[in-house]
């Protein structure tokens, strides 16, 4: 089975030209970050099975908002589909002035924030996958808000949780993390936030097979992920290098059953 993940970038100007390469993708399970109303609709259009929810609304001056999804897609039928919330947080000054002072970046508070999984077949059982979409906010919020995905992972089913987790890792951009909110000790270039997300993994029952490689340049860091647990073989995983105008490369791994 071949399962993608990828960020598709809510500010992305070539939305039309993601959905026409969604179509002709090789894959049995997309999961989707990011996602527009333009390009849900465009997703419903798809002959595959479809499954969404809200991935976050964007509040932006004068009361306008942005709604943008998380989406599963695929080639196989939906056994189960679920949905969980992720909670929302309080904004330091520090970090409402610097959003203020940063439209450029179009910078913006968020809130329902939230994640999506589905079960499809898989052998003799089914397989759950997540597609998620870890805050910006700060290492501790992104702590809390995968370990509430972990609530929703049943023991012995094999498990994907694919998505971008924020996870920062090159030392000099991970002063965003105080800026977006966390303890300044996070956001120091030494702090170790890779090492500990992949204890929360290993501690979860987790492998990440894509570990070591870059998937969004800026940051010189892998944000997205496709992690499974340990009952699953990893026969191959990509970073695939076009990104069709996202600020992410996209994922993918195939995998088996372990034996």
């Amino acid at each position: 089975m071949k399962i993608y993940s990828w960020n598709v970038l809510c500010y992305n100007r070539q939305i039309d030209t993601v959905a026409d390469h969604i179509e002709t993708l090789d894959f049995d399970v997309l999961c989707l970050q990011e996602v527009t109303p333009h390009l849900l609709g465009r997703l419903k259009e798809m002959p595959f099975h479809l499954a969404y929810h809200l991935d976050v609304i964007r509040i932006f001056k004068r009361g306008r908002k942005m709604h943008n999804y998380v989406a599963i897609l695929s080639k196989h039928p939906l056994v189960h589909t679920g949905t969980l919330q992720f909670f929302d947080f309080p904004f330091p000054l520090h970090t409402r002035a610097f959003i203020s002072l940063m439209p450029f970046l179009k910078l913006n508070f968020v809130t329902e924030r939230g994640a999506i999984y589905v079960d499809v077949p898989f052998g003799t059982g089914t397989l759950r996958i997540f597609s998620v979409h870890l805050t910006l906010w700060g290492p501790h919020n992104r702590a809390k808000e995968f370990e509430a995905v972990i609530g929703h992972v049943e023991p012995d089913q094999p498990t994907v949780i694919g998505g971008d987790f924020n996870v920062i890792e090159y030392g000099p951009m991970k002063i965003l993390n105080w800026l977006f909110g966390a303890p300044i000790r996070q956001g120091m270039p030494w702090y170790p936030e890779r090492d500990l997300f992949e204890e929360r993994f290993a501690n979860a029952g987790f492998k990440n097979p894509l570990r070591g490689t870059i998937t969004h340049k800026f940051s010189k860091s892998q944000l997205d992920h496709i992690l499974v647990t340990e009952n699953i073989r990893v026969t191959d995983a990509t970073v695939h290098p076009e990104s069709y105008g996202s600020d992410h490369q996209p994922i993918s791994i195939e995998i088996t059953r372990a034996r």
